[in-house]
């Protein structure tokens, strides 16, 4: 009897690691995040929905941070916000595959650090 518990706890805990480390990669891949200087960007590529908002924001020492969504097969510029903030939105017009880049404009420090982030996670 001792045997046959101690199996049935060693497949709980196997299984409940394996979903803790499925739930673990799946917040990883929601939002991106990384460092960049005035002048860097960075591009990322990721499947939206129609209407989906797709945002970016930085750091206390970032001023300027603007946003670009294009067509993955095309390369067409759909969207982009080059308002002078650190919070560009734009908002997928379709459901596709999209590139998004984020471009660090003012930078106050030597890196700011900068997030991508959309409605659903890409």
């Amino acid at each position: 009897m001792f045997l046959k518990n101690h199996w049935k706890m060693a497949t709980i805990a196997v299984l409940s690691g394996v979903a803790v480390a499925g739930t673990a990669s799946l917040v990883k891949a929601q939002s991106r995040t990384t460092f960049l200087s005035s002048g860097d960007s960075v591009t990322y590529e990721g499947y939206f929905l129609a209407d989906e908002d797709v945002y970016a924001s930085c750091d206390a020492d970032c001023e300027d941070l603007d946003i670009y969504l294009y067509d993955a097969f095309t390369g067409e510029l759909i969207a982009s916000d080059t308002l002078v903030d650190a919070n560009p939105i734009v908002t997928a017009p379709y459901d596709g595959d999209f590139v998004v880049e984020a471009v660090m404009v003012t930078c106050y420090a030597e890196v700011c650090e900068a997030w991508t982030d959309s409605d659903y996670g890409f």
